[in-house]
This record gives structure tokens, C-alpha cells and sequence, in this order.
């Protein structure tokens, strides 16, 4: 772990702003336990549209992209947590078998 002087926006819980060093703009932090919450309802939305047959390639392709978007963001979150022996705020760890592939894999729609 580094110690390193940021710059801090805002503190405001769950909606902290920060720029860490090297970066031209700040970035928002996610609390570990609101990325969960963020994962599980893309997965919830994944499923409604494996449920219900969607066929429109654009909405399975932002669908497929914002869930594994969000799942890997918190798989490296907790890659993170495990190498400094940090209990998870969430109880039921992600895996890469919540990422998802609803379109053919490298099919991109052309819209």
C-alpha cells in the first residue's frame, strides 16, 4: 500500500470526489459495498434480458458491457482487498462467472 497525497473534492459518503496523482481529472469513488449493490442489479438486469428474449443487439451489447464493466471493477476491488488481508464490505464475493456474454463473443452490434 502507498501513502500518496490526493486531492479531495468532496467527502460526502458514497459520492466522495477525488484526483489522485498524475490525473487531469478527478474521479468519483464507489464504496465497495454500493459497487455490490451496482453489480448485483446489472446481473438482475442480465438475466431479465436472457429471460425475456430481447433481441435489439444494441441494448444486449450495453447490457453485456455495463454488467462485466461493473463486475470487473469489483473483482479487482477484491483482488485488491485479499492481498491486504481487508475483510469485504459485501457478503457474498463476485467471481468471474458473474461476468456475462450475451452476444456471440467479439460481435459488437454496428449501431
Amino acid at each position: 500500500m502507498d501513502i500518496e497525497a490526493i486531492e479531495v473534492f468532496a467527502h460526502d459518503s458514497n459520492f466522495a470526489v477525488m484526483k489522485p496523482p498524475g490525473r487531469h481529472y478527478p474521479g468519483c469513488v464507489i464504496q465497495g459495498d454500493s459497487l455490490a449493490t451496482l453489480c448485483r442489479m446489472a446481473n438482475r438486469i442480465t438475466e431479465f434480458a436472457r429471460s425475456t428474449e430481447i433481441d435489439d443487439e444494441d441494448v444486449l451489447w450495453d447490457i453485456q458491457e455495463l454488467n462485466n464493466a461493473l463486475i470487473g471493477r469489483l473483482l479487482h476491488y477484491q483482488d485488491v482487498l485479499r492481498r491486504h488481508n481487508i475483510d469485504f464490505p459485501h457478503v457474498n464475493a463476485f467471481s468471474e462467472t458473474d461476468l456475462v456474454q450475451l452476444l456471440p463473443e467479439g460481435e459488437k452490434p454496428a449501431g
